[in-house]
Order: structure tokens, then sequence, then C-alpha cells
């Protein structure tokens, strides 16, 4: 008698702790007897399984004593033999179990039919579909040598999301250009490096004032005059507002425009009083500017100095920018979206921000959102930004980049590691693995990018086990010519 089965040369089982593939050999014309080749590959790290042995038991659909089919220790890495008398004609439902050092594993193969003879095996075989001659072959031994790995195809519940251009700001305020208080000559102990953290209030180096000589004390006193009446004028407009601001009658920008008119009021206050002193103090003792009459330049703020304009010894006139300096614990994240998605990205769950040439999406910290309700009439869409952490500094202010803003909205549906979707001509497609040896290259639309998972429309089914590593080495497959119908030999 005869056995055949209704399958490809190489069955990959897509089961707990092991997959096989199996393949009758021919058998002995002496006596009744049929042999299959066992691969066994781990699928813990998809290697190939070296040790155990496999059976085969066969058991009568029609009910009736099971025949079993043992196996031997593997011949090489992964490669193993079951062998013995078939049992009679007839429909059976077949498994195969393996036997390994902490490993007990079963794989049930459907049904299998045993032919009274091999003319009538031989010819339900040749009503069987051809291969597909566009199946790729991709041999065990290739995969257990290579990085290789497969994943099935879940149904899982997605996040779904919009994608549109941002780029990485200051936060309001987050950003300083220390200038001169007068004209003077500059000089520190040493010059703060670009990239250095700084604190608010820190010294970053010393104005020493030039003292004209046509500056006598009424001009110097009016000149101090002034400026106390401009920062009462500037503190006043602060005042006010803030009080708009509370009352939500004008933008935060316009209450940090009048803070600042007021911390730059406060230097030019202390800029005339310190030449009215310095001058005084000149005529009293003598000196000049090594008298203790040197501005003591000062952070604004705790950050990051962005620019170093400053040079030891170097004389700057007044309002001459000296440093930037720019926060970047906290930054803002300015997302362009398009007129039509505004409504649908009001309550939005998460926001990320996908960054050209890392390999995935960095997860933001977002604490406040808010926008000008002015769409831009140069790009057609809303201005928004959002107030992220930024502890370790992996966002870089000017950074440009996708914000991936994601919705309420759910969806569930077939979804792959993102690893699995490769792209040809911009279409998207994948690899399926159709049996043990055997790929197919299935092109799919994609429904929303979740993180490290894919959700898709079509293109493949629940179950399917897509490539999740070496798709590369599948691809090169599919080139290879004048391959034998089997593969390898067993």
């Amino acid at each position: 008698m005869t056995m055949t089965m209704r399958a490809q040369a190489a069955i990959f089982l897509a089961m707990a702790g092991t997959a096989a593939c199996a393949r009758p050999g021919d058998p002995p014309k002496a006596e009744p007897a049929t042999l299959f080749a066992v691969h066994l590959t781990k699928l813990d790290d998809f290697k190939a399984l070296n040790a155990g042995t496999p059976s085969i038991e066969l058991t009568p659909e029609q009910g009736g004593a099971m025949t079993v089919l043992r196996g031997s220790p593997p011949s090489r890495p992964g490669a193993f033999r079951v062998d013995g008398a078939p049992p009679a004609a007839g429909r059976y439902r077949w498994t195969l179990t393996i036997d390994a050092p902490g490993l007990t594993d079963r794989h049930d193969l459907g049904t299998v039919t045993v032919f009274p003879d091999e003319a009538r095996a031989k010819a339900e075989a040749e009503k069987g579909l051809a291969d597909d001659p566009a199946a790729i072959v991709y041999l065990k031994e290739q995969q257990w040598t290579n990085e290789f790995a497969t994943a099935p195809v879940r149904e899982a519940e997605w996040r779904t999301s919009i994608k549109v251009p941002a780029v990485i700001e200051p936060l309001s305020g987050g950003e300083a250009v220390v200038a001169a208080p007068a004209s003077g000559r500059f000089t520190a102990d040493s010059l703060v490096a670009i990239g250095t953290t700084v604190r608010s209030g820190q010294p970053l180096g010393r104005l020493e004032p030039r003292l004209s000589g046509t500056d006598d004390h009424a001009t110097l006193a009016s000149d101090a005059a002034q400026a106390h009446v401009a920062l009462d004028s500037a503190r006043a407009e602060q005042t006010r507002a803030e009080r708009l601001l509370a009352d939500r009658a004008v933008p935060a920008r316009r209450a940090e425009d009048a803070r600042r008119a007021v911390a730059t009021a406060e230097a030019r206050l202390r800029a005339a009083d310190a030449r009215l002193e310095q001058r005084d103090e000149t005529l009293r003792s003598g000196g000049g500017a090594a008298s203790g009459n040197a501005f003591t330049i000062r952070a604004p703020i705790t950050g990051r100095v962005a620019d170093v304009f400053a040079t030891l010894g170097a004389s700057y006139g007044e309002g001459a920018p000296l440093f930037k300096i720019v926060r970047t614990d906290r930054v803002e994240l300015r997302a362009q979206i398009p007129a039509p998605d505004v409504e649908a990205t009001r309550d939005l769950t998460d926001v990320a921000f996908e960054i050209p040439g890392r390999p995935g999406a960095v997860p933001l910290r977002t604490e406040h959102r808010h926008d000008a309700g002015v769409i831009d009439p140069k790009t057609g869409a809303l201005p928004v930004q959002f107030e992220i952490q930024n502890p370790r500094g992996q966002l870089l202010v000017g950074q440009s980049g996708t914000a991936v803003l994601y919705k309420r909205d759910r969806l569930r549906g077939p979804t792959v590691p993102k690893a699995a979707v490769l792209l040809e001509a911009g279409r998207p497609y994948v690899f399926v693995q159709i049996g043990g040896e055997r790929f197919a290259r299935r092109y799919v639309e994609i429904a929303t990018r979740d993180g490290d998972r894919i959700g898709l429309k079509s293109g493949v089914g629940l179950g399917d086990r897509v490539v999740t590593r070496g798709a590369y080495e599948v691809q090169l497959a599919s080139a290879a010519k004048g391959l034998p119908a089997e593969g390898h030999v067993h």
C-alpha cells in the first residue's frame, strides 16, 4: 500500500513549542513501508531542534486502532526520520508528536489517505493543485543558519491616528538673548561654552562700562529718571496684560511680552544707576571700572547655552547680544493640522513624534495644548502647540518630523509587527509563509500604524504567518533559479 498526502513538499505548522515539515519518501518495493523526513524548528529562536524523537500517529476516521510510526534522533540538527509499515487503506487523522529534553509537543496534521496501491496514489496526486510558480523557496537549512523569524497575523485593537508635519520649538518664555546692559568691555574668569547648562541667576561674565567725558551728573541723573519712568510704565502694562489674560481677553504671548518689557526696563534702570554711581565713584576715587563698578551678566533663565557671541576683552555697545540661552527640559511641539482634521483632533489620547532616521516614534508626555484658532493662510493648516516634557533632551529645538496624533476612536482587525511590512515602489507588502520552506509575497493595505504594530485592511488573513526577520534573505531567494523540486535532499 502507498501513503500520499495532499500537501506541499514542506509543511510549516504554526504550533506552540516547535514547528515541523514532513514529506513521505518512496516506499521500498520489497514490502509495504513508508518513510517521512521531518524538519523541526524551535519557535522561541527559530533554530533547529537538535535532540529528541518524533512519532506519527494515524487514527482511522471511522474508528479503530491507532497506528504509531516512531522516529529516531536527528541525523543532523533539525532533520529527523520517521518510518514503519503503513496501516490499511483508508482515511486517517494523523498527528506528529515530539518528545525532546524539556519539550513535549503535538501537531495535528489533518487528514491523510492511504491507498491500496501506488497507481491509485499517483492518479490521485495528479488531480491535486500544482505548486504556485510564484512561490519563493527558502530552505530550512537557510532559515536555521540566518537571522529568521515569523509571527502570526492576529486580531487586535488599534488606536486610530493622523500624521501631520511638526517641529520642536522653545517653550514660550523658554528662549532668552542676554544683551549688554551698557556700552563697555566684556570680561570673565572663563567663557562658558556652547551646550553648557546654566541656572537662572548664574553669573556669565562682567561688563566694564565706558564712561564718556561728556556725561555730566545732570545728564546721567536725567537718564536714570527716564529709566524709572519707563520701568513704572512697563510694570503698569504688565499688570494690565495679566489681568486681561486672566479674563481670557488677550493671548498669553501678550503677557509674556509685557514681562520681558519689565525685565528690559529693569536692566536699563540698573545700567543708568550704575553709570551715575560709577561717575561719582570715579570722581571720588580717581579710579575707573576696576573700582568695582562692572556689571555682572547673569543668566535670566535655566537652560542650555545655544550660542556665545561674547569674546573676552572685546567691547560692545548697549543692547549687543552676548549669549543665547534655550530651555530644553520642556519644549513645544508645533504641529500643522489640516483644517478638515482640526475637529477630529480636539480630543486626543496620545501624541508621538516620528524623527527621520529613528526606527520608531517617540511617545510624548503632553501637559497643555493651545492654539490661536486662526488658520495659517500659507499652509491652510492650524498651528497647534503641545507643551511636552523633555527631561533627557532627546528632542532638539528646531528638529522637524511628523507628529502622530492618536484619537479616541479604536478599531479591530488583522495586526502584524511593524518589522513584517516592507515597501516596493511605495507599495507595502509582507512575506507570508505558505509552507515550511515556501513563501509568497502579499501586497497589503495599511489601516493604521500604532507603535510597533500595523493594522491591515487587506492582503493577509488571521493565522497567516509573516516573516519578521530575514525578509531580505527571502527576497534574495526569490531570484534563485534551478532549485530542485524538493528544495533539498534528506
